[in-house]
């Protein structure tokens, strides 16, 4: 989380100044190549430095909105946006995880995680966790070769004055679409006044871009987004952290309890104690099989939310599904104090991954939108940013209260989702 709050900021920078292309290949070989080295390393040092480096190129995944945007026409852009949703999702279900994306990565998990193969000798301690590892670093590469192939966005070389680059990038996308070069209707290009920062040193220039964004005429929608972020993520990583645990204590109590009379879910918590503990070495690392199905079915939960969005999109609007998915995801946050058992606990967490989930993906989608080239790889980057330091203090509050006080997590989450609904409609009269 620390290598994905620094290289949030720093990602951001680099995408306006060399390139969109050039930042997603670099921080998904990034993100690839130090997964795999952790999967096979054998001292802690260094496995929490290649997950720290590992974070560092992640975080620069989001320049991929940005990249995707700069290619579509406005009319189409909303959908497309949109229906990135739906990857994000398959993942989920795919891991026990969270949207399509999310379903191929449960569904990994589950075939890799259980198997009992073990690798060992003098030297290295191989088993399914190393391999599931090195199974979740292959998109990242596979991506970042995909890349390879791919041209520059656009408007990010029309910004720099490259008229000739942005003539074959155009000429590029028209012989994809039509599988010939037949007909291509652009001659030549109106181009705008270079924005080359190329003599300013790498750090001088990351912080003039940063002063430039929060001087232009753009600073207040710049700053109510990294507020959108920060509290998007806060609430989402401290409740979506936490429900695990909490289907975890409900099938304790379910199973150990006599509960004739109906429990809220914080006596619940409370009533939790982790038996004693043992002086045991040995390492258990069995999972119950029910820990991926869970997962699994909140991740299918993300389906209907991924596929309605970008259906009526055109229809009802970005920022209309927007307040509605943290209005949803509010109310089923602040619902969390009254369920009393485990299935009302699984049906609560499938709805906020759902909103939650589709909100965060469409807070992204309108901040590309909403700025201009130059500006918009540090302004995505900027809330982002925000949002992971929203994400560590969600798993710190989560920490600290989620024995003695689960009300506190609760109501926290909750008021910060009602203040992001309330910015989000205060973001839409501004833009």
């Amino acid at each position: 989380m620390i290598g994905m709050l620094i290289g949030s900021f720093i990602w951001g920078y680099v995408a306006d100044s060399r390139g969109r292309r050039f930042t997603l290949i670099i921080c998904m070989l990034m993100d690839g190549l130090f997964n795999i080295l952790s999967s096979v390393s054998q001292m802690y040092s260094i496995f929490i430095f290649c997950r720290l480096l590992s974070g560092f190129g992640i975080s620069g995944s989001t320049t991929l909105f940005s990249y995707l945007v700069e290619f579509l026409n406005i009319k189409y852009r909303e959908k497309f946006l949109s229906w990135m949703e739906m990857f994000w999702t398959s993942g989920i279900i795919l891991v026990p995880c969270k949207n399509l994306l999310d379903f191929i990565n449960n569904c990994v998990a589950w075939l890799i995680i259980p198997q009992t193969f073990r690798i060992e000798n003098e030297y290295i301690l191989f088993k399914s966790w190393n391999l599931f590892v090195i199974m979740c670093s292959l998109p990242s590469i596979t991506l970042a070769l995909l890349l390879m192939k791919m041209p520059e966005s656009p408007k990010f070389l029309l910004s720099r004055g490259k008229h000739k680059e942005t003539i074959n990038c155009l000429k590029f996308v028209h012989r994809w679409n039509s599988n010939s070069d037949d007909k291509f209707p652009v001659t030549s290009i109106i181009m705008p006044s270079s924005n080359d920062k190329s003599n300013n040193s790498f750090f001088e220039g990351l912080y003039k871009s940063t002063i430039d964004l929060f001087t232009s005429k753009f600073k207040i929608i710049a700053i109510v987004t990294c507020i959108i972020h920060f509290c998007a993520t806060t609430s989402y990583y401290m409740l979506i952290l936490w429900f695990p645990e909490l289907m975890n204590r409900f099938r304790w109590y379910e199973t150990y309890s006599n509960f004739q009379n109906k429990t809220t879910m914080c006596e619940i918590v409370s009533m939790y104690k982790a038996e004693p503990e043992v002086n045991n070495l040995k390492c258990d690392d069995h999972i119950d099989q029910s820990v991926y199905m869970n997962i699994m079915i909140i991740g299918i939960a993300c389906i209907p939310t991924s596929l309605v969005v970008p259906l009526f999109i055109n229809k009802l609007g970005l920022r209309f599904f927007t307040v509605l998915s943290f209005f949803g995801s509010s109310i089923s946050a602040a619902w969390l104090y009254f369920i009393t058992s485990s299935m009302e606990n699984m049906v609560l967490s499938s709805i906020f991954e759902a909103f939650s989930s589709i909100g965060i993906s469409l807070t992204y989608c309108i901040t590309v939108e909403l700025f201009p080239t130059e500006y918009r790889g540090m302004a995505a980057s900027i809330g982002t940013m925000f949002g992971k330091i929203g994400a560590l203090l969600g798993n710190i509050l989560i920490g600290i209260f989620i024995d003695a006080h689960c009300i506190v997590p609760i109501f926290v989450s909750s008021s910060f989702l009602i203040s992001e609904y309330k910015y989000d409609i205060v973001f839409n009269s501004l833009t």
